[in-house]
C-alpha cells in the first residue's frame, strides 16, 4: 500500500513537472493619446499596411494597457487587443494627472506665453485678466506650465500665483452660523463657514446702499448739496434703529451716509434712496442691479436697510464680493471707520447730532480699521470687519450669531 502511495505521488509530481507554466497576469496601466490630431488604433505592433488601422482614437482618449515592446503599447480596446505607438501616446502617471490652480493676482492680467521666456513678445498667446484661473501640471525656474484646450502654456510667477485651499472653519473657533475671512481684493479665501448659506444680512446691506447713492452722487456732484427732509422720506419701520432725523431737517448725503454708516440710522437710509432715485423701490431695483454687477448672485434686497424681510437675503460669500468692492471706495471706508461723528443740521430745529459708531465687538482693537454692524431679531448679529495686519488688508464676514460668538469668531481670526 504504501509503495503505491509513493509511486502515485511521483507520477503526479513527474506530470506537474512537465505541464507548461501558466503566465503571470501583467499589470495593467493607463496610456493616453497625448497626439492632437489622435491616434491610429492598429491590429499589429506597425505602421505597415499588413498592421490594419481599426479606428482612430481622440486626443486624450484614454486604454488599459498590458504590455509595452520596441515603441507599442498593447492595448485593451473592447474586447479585442490592439496596439497603439508611443509616439502618439503615453503612459499615463501620477504625476502626469495631478493639477493644481493658479490664479492671476496682477492687476494688469498676465501674459499667457507658448514658452517659458519674456525674451520676444512673439510666444504670447493671449493676455489673461485679472483674477483668472488655471489648471497647473508643474512648475519649474519661475514658470508655471498650464493647461490650455488642446496645448499646454506657460504663465510667470511674477503675476500668478498657486491657489491655496483652506480647510473648513471649525465650529468652536468660529461658532457664528455662517462666515468668511478673506485677503481684501481677493476671490480665494483664508477661512469658510457655511459661506453659501442663505442668511439675513441685516444692516450690513447699508454698504451695498452707501455704493449705489455714492456712485450716483459723485456722477451729478450733490454729494454736498442741501435739501430737505420730508416726512416720507424718514418713515421706517417701528423698531428701527434712527440717527435722529427730522422732518424739515435741511441736510446733505455726506451728512445722511455718516449717519447711516456710523450710527446704522434706518432713517438715513430711506431718506438717501429717496434721495437717489427718487423712491425707495426705484433704488431697490438699483440695489439688486449693483449686486448682480458685483457678483452676487444669491442676494436679493428689498429695501435699503436691511430691516427684516423674507426675500431680503445674502451669503457670506456674496457679502466678501461686497466687502471687496466696498474697499476700493475710500471715502466710505473711512467714514465706517470712524469711531463718532458730529454734525450741525440746519432747518426748523438746527441742532448738533454726535453719532457713536455701533460696533461693539472689541472696538478698541486697533488691527479692525473699519466695520458695518447688523441686528434683527431674525437675522441676529451680522458683522463685516475689515482688518489690517501689518501691510496686508483682511475681510470678516459673521452672519447669524450672538455677540460672544461674534467677538470669538473676531478674535480668533485676529490671531491666526
Amino acid at each position: 500500500m504504501k509503495v503505491s502511495l509513493r509511486i502515485g505521488l511521483t507520477l503526479l509530481l513527474l506530470v506537474a513537472l512537465c505541464l507548461p507554466a501558466l503566465p503571470a497576469q501583467a499589470a495593467s496601466y493607463q496610456v493616453v493619446v497625448t497626439s492632437t490630431i489622435g491616434a491610429n488604433v492598429r491590429t499589429k505592433p506597425s505602421t505597415s499596411s499588413s498592421a490594419t488601422i481599426t479606428r482612430r482614437a481622440p486626443y486624450k482618449a484614454k486604454f488599459t494597457a498590458v504590455s509595452y515592446s520596441n515603441g507599442w503599447y498593447k492595448i485593451k480596446d473592447g474586447s479585442a487587443y490592439r496596439y497603439l505607438s508611443n509616439q502618439v501616446a503615453k503612459k499615463v502617471t501620477a504625476s502626469s494627472t495631478k493639477t493644481y490652480k493658479i490664479i492671476v493676482y496682477s492687476k494688469y492680467g498676465a501674459n499667457v506665453r507658448t514658452s517659458p521666456s519674456t525674451a520676444s513678445s512673439k510666444n504670447i498667446k493671449r493676455l489673461a485678466t485679472y483674477n483668472s484661473k488655471f489648471n497647473a501640471v508643474s512648475y519649474s525656474n519661475g514658470w508655471y506650465k498650464v493647461k490650455g484646450k488642446v496645448n499646454y502654456y506657460y504663465v510667470s510667477s511674477q503675476v500668478a500665483k498657486k491657489v491655496t485651499t483652506s480647510a473648513p472653519a471649525t465650529s468652536s473657533n468660529y461658532p457664528v452660523a455662517s462666515m468668511r475671512y478673506f485677503k481684501l481684493g481677493s476671490s480665494s479665501y483664508e477661512l469658510s463657514k457655511a459661506s453659501t448659506t442663505r442668511r439675513y444680512p441685516a444692516s450690513t446691506t447699508k454698504l451695498l446702499t452707501a455704493l449705489v447713492a455714492y456712485d450716483a452722487a459723485a456722477k451729478k456732484g450733490t454729494l454736498d448739496q442741501t435739501f430737505t427732509l420730508t416726512y416720507s422720506m424718514l418713515a421706517v419701520p417701528a423698531g428701527s434703529s434712527t440717527a435722529g432725523f427730522r422732518s424739515g431737517d435741511k441736510v446733505t448725503l455726506r451728512q445722511l451716509l455718516n449717519g447711516m454708516l456710523i450710527r446704522s440710522g434706518n432713517d438715513a437710509a430711506k431718506a438717501i434712496a429717496i434721495r437717489t432715485a427718487g423712491s425707495e423701490s426705484k433704488f431697490v431695483s438699483l440695489m439688486n442691479s449693483r449686486a448682480k454687477t458685483i457678483g452676487m448672485a444669491s442676494s436679493h434686497f428689498m429695501n435699503p436697510h436691511g430691516f427684516y424681510h423674507a426675500s431680503h437675503y445674502t451669503t457670506a460669500a456674496d457679502m466678501q464680493k461686497l466687502a471687496n468692492t466696498y474697499a476700493k471706495y475710500h471715502y466710505l471706508m473711512d467714514v465706517s471707520g470712524r469711531k463718532s461723528y458730529k454734525t450741525t443740521v440746519k432747518g426748523p430745529y438746527a441742532r448738533t447730532l454726535t453719532w457713536y459708531h455701533t460696533n461693539t465687538s472689541l472696538p478698541n482693537e486697533s488691527r479692525v480699521y473699519a466695520s458695518k454692524t447688523g441686528y434683527t431679531p431674525e437675522s441676529a448679529y451680522t458683522r463685516v470687519f475689515f482688518i489690517k495686519k501689518g501691510s496686508t488688508r483682511y475681510g470678516l464676514v459673521t452672519l447669524k450669531g450672538t455677540l460672544p460668538q461674534t467677538e470669538t469668531t473676531l478674535r480668533a481670526v485676529l490671531n491666526r
